[in-house]
């Protein structure tokens, strides 16, 4: 098995605050003849739309369920997940990221950077917080 190397040069201004990274396998997000939205706890019916439009279900769940680990192992406490939405297109190293007004006040208002790595059939979610407050 071979290993990819990236680097990540942030445009974030302020300290850092977080950061989180989380991996898995495509093929685990590939539910042919699956319900629309296979994790409704986990994934909103925007996202399960989006995913189900884009070419690529199986990466655009894996891509929002990978953002959504790495938010919350960045913010070191539980988060409501649902409260921030992905929308990854394939080949996207930087998707469409909404978070919610009540997942952004509980994050203290801390600005978001969140980058998509492909290896083969993984995918490995980045996410840093940066910004001053709590």
């Amino acid at each position: 098995m071979g290993m990819t190397s990236s680097t990540w040069n942030s445009e974030a201004c302020g300290p850092l605050r977080g950061a989180g990274v989380d991996a898995e396998r495509i093929a685990r997000f590939a539910r042919p003849n699956a319900s629309p939205n296979p994790l409704p706890m986990v994934f909103t019916e925007r996202e399960a739309a989006h995913a189900a439009a884009c070419g690529d279900p199986a990466r655009a769940l894996c891509a929002a369920f990978c953002v959504k680990e790495a938010l919350f192992k960045a913010a070191g406490r539980p988060v409501d997940v649902r409260a921030c939405e992905v929308f990854a297109r394939p080949g996207q190293q930087r998707p469409e990221v909404v978070i919610g007004e009540g997942l952004a006040a509980d994050l203290g208002g801390a600005a978001i950077e969140v980058r998509l790595f492909e290896d083969g059939g993984n995918l490995i979610a980045a996410v840093v917080l940066t910004g001053e407050g709590a």
